[in-house]
């Protein structure tokens, strides 16, 4: 009885995805959407407890429990007008300050990139957006002993601009 509930619920929810629904986010998923820089972070908020909005919502923190893990969002006016991977080796630059990093893969667009990277005992995944007002930038940070927790967060935690 058990399995044919189980592969009925399955059978219509594979129909609902085919027909283009999608389904609702699992109960301990959160949302942040910014309307003014136009950006969603999808989140397990079971992960995240405790949550940082800046006053004018141009930067966000969601830490762990524990405070080792934590993902920020931060919105930027776009000053600076410099391809995608070149703005990387500046946010580079000015994190590690000439300390030693190992890059672990890198995407560049025209208008955004997405690294993996560690420093200082940490594994890095950012993901960067730029618009000709606004640059926003995504990162998450887990120490380096944690990789399933970075597995689990670049699982199921989605950046949308």
């Amino acid at each position: 009885m058990k399995i044919a509930i189980f592969i009925s619920i399955g059978t219509l929810l594979l129909c609902l995805a085919q027909l283009g629904f999608k389904a609702p986010l699992p109960l301990f998923a959160q949302q942040y959407c910014n309307q003014h820089y136009h950006y969603c972070l999808d989140y397990p908020a079971s992960m995240f407890p405790f949550a940082f909005i800046s006053p004018d919502e141009d930067s966000l923190v969601f830490s762990t429990a524990d405070k080792l893990s934590e993902l920020t969002v931060i919105a930027t006016p776009a000053v600076s007008k410099l391809d995608s991977h070149q703005a990387f080796e500046e946010r580079l630059k000015s994190l590690t300050q000439g300390q030693p990093y190992t890059i672990l893969s890198i995407i560049n667009g025209d208008y955004y990139y997405e690294v993996n990277f560690l420093f200082d005992g940490h594994w890095y995944h950012q993901k960067a957006g730029f618009f000709p007002a606004y640059d926003v930038l995504y990162t998450a940070k887990v120490p380096v002993n944690r990789t399933e927790m970075m597995l689990l967060i670049k699982a199921d935690v989605k950046m949308e601009f």
